[in-house]
């Protein structure tokens, strides 16, 4: 006797490949696969000894358990691709650009000059900037006189206190300020271009031109 081909009817195959609510035919079954033996408990239970209202309530509780762990995974999968996305296009924009970091140490830009800011923690009565070249050598010194606490900017034109301008090169800058008689060392903030970017679980990171590498969310200024 031959196959009847009733219509409607599907292989298994096509119900686990067809989606059903946005999910394929096999996630549905694994999701109703608990209420299915659920009802197989209760019809083939001892009349004489029926399982616990409990007992049932209990199931119940874990399978809406089961069901919000599935859905906050899927969730944070897609959390995570929307992350990994952002950072790919932060990363591209960085690149090539001049940013302000927390640093003693940078290059004198071929516009010979640098400009950078003074982290003042504490109102001091004088604060003084000192840059040295490579060699070790104080070629700068400025007294900017009393400053309140906050953010300074400085803009060095790259000539020494000599008249003469100075080389390209990798210089030191310290900044102190006098509180209260004492030298106290103040944060600098310098200028280093962005050569490249790495991607890592911990955020993006910044590789300088100066051979620094620090992470992003230390950047205080793109220029």
């Amino acid at each position: 006797m031959g196959f009847i081909d009733i219509p409607g009817i599907r292989s298994l195959e096509e119900t686990r490949q067809t989606p059903v609510g946005g999910r394929t035919q096999e996630e549905e079954l694994g999701r109703t696969a608990f209420l299915e033996l659920m009802i197989a408990q209760i019809s083939n239970q001892d009349p004489l000894e029926p399982a616990k209202n409990e007992a049932f309530i209990a199931q119940l509780a874990q399978f809406s358990s089961l069901e919000g762990l599935q859905n906050l995974n899927n969730s944070m999968d897609t959390m995570v691709a929307s992350m990994r996305s952002s950072m790919t296009i932060d990363a591209a924009s960085l690149v090539g650009r001049n940013v302000l970091i927390p640093t003693n140490q940078t290059g004198l830009n071929t516009r010979g000059g640098i400009a950078g800011g003074i982290t003042i923690d504490t109102p001091a009565s004088d604060v003084t900037l000192e840059i040295v070249n490579s060699s070790g050598q104080l070629v700068h010194r400025a007294s900017f006189g009393p400053q309140a606490a906050g953010e300074m900017r400085f803009n060095w034109d790259g000539v020494s206190e000599n008249g003469e301008p100075m080389p390209n090169d990798f210089y030191q800058i310290r900044a102190f300020g006098d509180v209260d008689g004492i030298a106290q060392p103040f944060q600098v903030t310098l200028p280093d271009q962005v050569v490249s970017v790495s991607i890592t679980d911990g955020g993006l990171i910044a590789n300088l031109a100066g051979g620094n590498s620090v992470p992003a969310a230390q950047i205080r200024e793109i220029q």
